[in-house]
C-alpha cells in the first residue's frame, strides 16, 4: 500500500508561557438558598441584540495575590452596599451569586445553570461525579463594578478585564443585556475556576478559553422546541433540562454570542487563521474578538473526532503548565495525523454557520488512507451528511466522474412545529444537478459537489481557498418523477497536487424544529475513474 506524502517539517509549536497557581477548594452547599437583602421588588432586564464576545482573562497574579485577594473576600459581609440598593445573593450547590441586577428570575436561572453544568463538565473530563463534591465558588454579577471595587468584593489587586475573571475560588462578569450571553459568561468562568481546583490551572491561553468556551456553549433552557424526527412529538430539549457543550441553532438563540459572525465575515474576506497559528496564540488575548472565536473552532473540531479527542483530554491533566512544553507535548501527541487536521480544520471553518451539526459534518479522512490505485470506484453519497471522502489520495492528473441517482432535500414547510400549521407541500426531489429555484451560498441545493483537497506540506503558511466545484449541469426533475436515475452526468476534474477527492450534497444546514440536513433522505451514486 501507498503512503500519503508526509511534510519534513516537524518543528514544534511555541507559545508563550502563562503563570497559573491553584488555591484551596470551597466550602460545599447541598441545599439552595435565596437571599434577598433589597426589597421584594423585581425588573427583569430586556435581551438585546449585538454580537459581543467575551473577554474572559485568566488568572494572572501571583499566589501572594490570592492570598490577598481572599482576605479581601474574607472581610467583605454580604450585607456591604455595593450598588444604590443591597446586593441579592442567590445560593446554589456550586455557586453563591451576588449582583446588584436585582432579577430574581435572572439570578435563579444563572445558578440553576450553574450546577447543572458542573456533572457535565466532570463527565467531559472523564472524572468521577463526586469529583466537586466539596467546590464551590462566590460569584459577582457586575452592572456597577465602581460600587464592587468600593466595596471590596472586586479586588483591586485583579488586573482590568472587559467581561469575566476568574480564580480559583471566586469569578466576576459584567453584567450583560441578555440573558444568554449572562449565562455564557457566567459558564465561561466557571470552567477556569474548576479547572484551576482539578488541574492546578487550564494550560495555555488557546487551551484554556477554547475548553472554557466549548463547555459555556449551550442552548437556552427556555427554547424548548419540537424535533420533528420524534414520531411521539417529544420535546429536543424541555425546560427542565440544561445541557452544555450544545450549538445554538439560531441567532435568536443565542443573542449576543457572535461567533458564527466572526467566522462569516473572516471566511468571506479570505482571512481565516490556520491551526498552527491558534495553537500559538500569545497568552495575553486581550479580549480580541477573533482569537476567542478559534480558540473555539479548535476546541470543538479536536474533540469532535476519535484520533484527537483523547490527547485533548488528556492535556486537561496537565493544566498547571502554561508553557511552550504544555502546546509541544499537545503536537507530538497528534503529529501522526497533522496534515489531516490542516485539511479537516480548512473544512470545518468552511462548514461553520447556524445549523452546523458537528457529527454530520464530520469528514473521514487520514493521512493513513491508501493512494488510489487507478481502478473504477463507486460511492454513494448521503444527502443527510456533509463532506465525505473517496476514502484515498489522489496523485496530479485527471479524473472522470459519472453521478446518478436522486436524494429528497427536505422541505422546511412540511416541519413546523405543530402539524395545524403545516403546508401541505411536496419535499425537492433532486438529481445531481440540483434544484435551481433554491440556493445556499450561491450554489443550487440537492446539487452534487466535488472539492478537490490538496494536502497540506509545510511551505504551506496560508489557508487557501477551497477549491469547491459543480460539474454537473443544472436541471429540475419532476417532483412526480420517481425513477431512481442512471449514470448519465459525466464530469472531468483535475487534480494538480497530491489531495483528497470529496463530495457533498448542498443544502442549508437548517434550523432545528424547523429542517435540518439530517432530515435529507438518500443520495447520488458516483463512479470516479481516471
Amino acid at each position: 500500500m501507498s503512503r500519503m506524502p508526509r511534510p519534513t517539517d516537524r518543528t514544534l509549536l511555541r507559545s508563550v508561557p502563562l503563570s497559573l497557581t491553584s488555591s484551596r477548594r470551597g466550602h460545599s452547599c447541598k441545599r439552595r438558598t435565596t437571599t434577598n437583602l433589597t426589597a421584594a421588588r423585581s425588573s427583569p432586564e430586556k435581551a438585546g441584540g449585538g454580537g459581543g464576545v467575551v473577554n474572559c482573562s485568566l488568572l494572572r497574579t501571583r499566589r501572594t495575590s490570592f492570598v490577598v485577594a481572599a482576605c479581601v473576600l474574607l472581610l467583605v459581609s454580604p450585607s456591604v452596599s455595593v450598588h444604590a440598593a443591597e446586593p441579592v445573593v442567590r445560593e446554589g450547590v456550586h455557586l453563591r451569586l451576588t449582583s446588584d441586577v436585582n432579577d430574581a428570575a435572572l439570578l435563579a436561572d444563572l445558578v440553576d445553570s450553574f450546577d447543572a453544568a458542573v456533572p457535565q463538565w466532570l463527565a467531559f473530563w472523564g472524572l468521577p461525579a463526586n469529583a466537586a463534591d466539596n467546590w464551590k465558588v462566590d460569584g459577582y454579577l457586575m452592572r456597577d463594578a465602581d460600587a464592587f471595587r468600593r466595596s471590596g468584593a472586586l479586588p483591586d489587586t485583579l488586573p482590568p478585564f472587559e467581561n469575566g475573571f476568574a480564580t480559583p475560588t471566586a469569578i466576576w462578569v459584567h453584567y450583560q443585556s441578555t440573558v444568554y450571553y449572562n449565562r455564557h459568561l457566567i459558564l465561561h468562568e466557571g470552567v477556569h475556576a474548576l479547572a484551576f481546583t482539578l488541574f492546578g490551572g487550564s494550560g495555555p491561553s488557546w487551551y484554556s478559553e477554547g475548553t472554557a468556551e466549548l463547555l459555556a456553549t449551550h442552548r437556552d433552557r427556555q427554547r424548548a422546541e419540537r424535533d420533528p424526527r420524534q414520531a411521539n412529538g417529544l420535546l429536543a430539549q424541555s425546560a427542565q433540562e440544561f445541557r452544555i457543550n450544545e450549538l445554538p441553532q439560531s441567532v435568536d438563540d443565542s443573542p449576543m454570542w457572535g461567533r458564527y459572525r466572526v467566522v462569516a465575515e473572516r471566511r468571506q474576506a479570505g482571512e481565516l487563521p490556520t491551526l498552527a497559528s491558534v495553537l500559538k496564540l500569545p497568552t495575553e488575548l486581550n479580549g480580541d474578538v477573533e482569537t476567542y472565536t478559534w480558540c473555539w473552532a479548535a476546541a470543538m473540531m479536536l474533540t469532535a473526532y476519535d484520533d484527537t479527542r483523547e490527547a485533548y483530554l488528556h492535556a486537561a491533566r496537565q493544566g498547571r503548565d502554561s508553557s511552550p512544553a504544555f502546546t509541544t507535548q499537545f503536537y507530538r501527541d497528534i503529529s501522526h495525523q497533522w496534515p489531516a487536521l490542516r485539511a479537516r480544520w480548512r473544512l470545518w471553518l468552511d462548514d461553520l454557520e447556524f445549523g452546523f451539526d458537528r457529527a454530520r459534518y464530520r469528514v473521514g479522512l487520514s493521512t493513513d488512507d491508501p493512494k488510489y490505485d487507478g481502478r473504477n470506484h463507486s460511492l454513494n453519497i448521503d444527502a443527510a451528511r456533509g463532506w465525505q471522502s473517496a476514502g484515498c489520495w489522489f496523485p496530479a492528473g485527471t479524473l472522470q466522474l459519472r453521478a446518478g441517482g436522486q436524494c429528497v432535500i427536505v422541505a422546511k414547510e412540511n416541519l413546523q412545529p405543530s402539524a395545524e400549521k403545516a403546508i401541505a407541500a411536496r419535499d425537492w426531489l433532486s438529481t445531481p444537478a440540483g434544484i435551481t429555484v433554491h440556493h445556499h451560498r450561491g450554489y443550487p441545493i440537492g446539487q452534487l459537489q466535488v472539492c478537490v483537497l490538496p494536502i497540506p506540506s509545510a511551505q504551506d503558511k496560508k489557508m487557501a481557498e477551497l477549491d469547491i466545484q459543480a460539474p454537473f449541469f443544472s436541471r429540475i426533475v419532476s417532483a412526480g418523477d420517481e425513477s431512481t436515475g442512471s449514470f448519465a452526468d459525466v464530469a472531468t476534474i483535475q487534480i494538480n497536487s497530491p489531495s483528497w477527492v470529496l463530495f457533498r450534497i448542498n443544502d442549508a444546514p437548517g434550523e432545528r424544529g424547523r429542517y435540518q440536513r439530517a432530515d435529507n433522505r438518500r443520495g447520488y451514486q458516483v463512479e470516479i475513474a481516471r
